[in-house]
């Protein structure tokens, strides 16, 4: 399993990159990760056509998307699109921040936020496919 994670590289700029979640099997054979810190859960829909100027992101969280497809454009103008199943890390709460984009239908979201102590950059890197 696969999450972007989004955050402010040192010259300020939002970067994303690709981390694998560390899965272990359980007792019936299932890849599972361990148990992993969460503060609350809420839910959010962006309507069509929605762009969201750039902004950071208000507190690092896991965002579960669950209908729609939008984009995420980072401050080097590069657009990375998404849509249902993905799972993003949003963690660039300094910098420039980046734009967001709804580009099908309605977008659908689970926010989970996290303490300050989780640290996903121990989490396996992956290759971004371009």
């Amino acid at each position: 399993m696969i999450v972007t994670r989004i955050f402010a590289a040192p010259d300020g700029k939002a970067r994303i990159e690709r981390r694998e979640v560390p899965m272990t099997p359980d007792a019936s054979g299932r890849a599972t990760s361990v148990d992993l810190p969460a503060l609350r859960l809420f839910f959010r829909d962006t309507p069509p056509a929605h762009v969201h100027q750039k902004h950071r992101a208000p507190q690092r969280q896991f965002i579960f998307v669950t209908a729609g497809v939008g984009e995420i454009e980072l401050g080097d103008g590069t657009r990375h699109r998404f849509g249902p199943g993905d799972v993003i890390f949003a963690e660039d709460t300094t910098g420039d921040g980046h734009v967001t984009r709804t580009l099908e239908g309605t977008r659908g979201f689970a926010h989970v936020p996290v303490p300050d102590e989780f640290d996903i950059t121990r989490w396996p890197l992956q290759e971004i496919d371009r």
